[in-house]
């Protein structure tokens, strides 16, 4: 398994709003908090994050006003 899909990342939001210490390390460790849950749960996540591909029908200079640039949901 790579990284944590919607429904990963759903769970583990609702995870947090109900474990105050789980929420404090998402927030402030989301790495070690992805790999709790996924030991939780049995999945080993190998990427934390995940990028995507850059998008073909946007100019380089506006990549960051694209859709897809958004922060990940546990992450920043």
């Amino acid at each position: 398994m790579t990284a944590p899909t919607n429904e990963d990342w759903g769970k583990m939001h609702a995870k947090a709003w109900k474990d105050p210490e789980f929420r404090t390390l998402l927030e402030q460790d989301p790495t070690s908090a992805v790999k709790a849950y996924g030991k939780e749960v049995g999945k080993t996540f190998t990427q934390i994050v995940n990028v995507g591909e850059k998008p073909s029908d946007v100019h380089d200079d506006d990549l960051h006003t694209h859709d897809t640039a958004v922060a990940p949901p546990a992450c920043c």
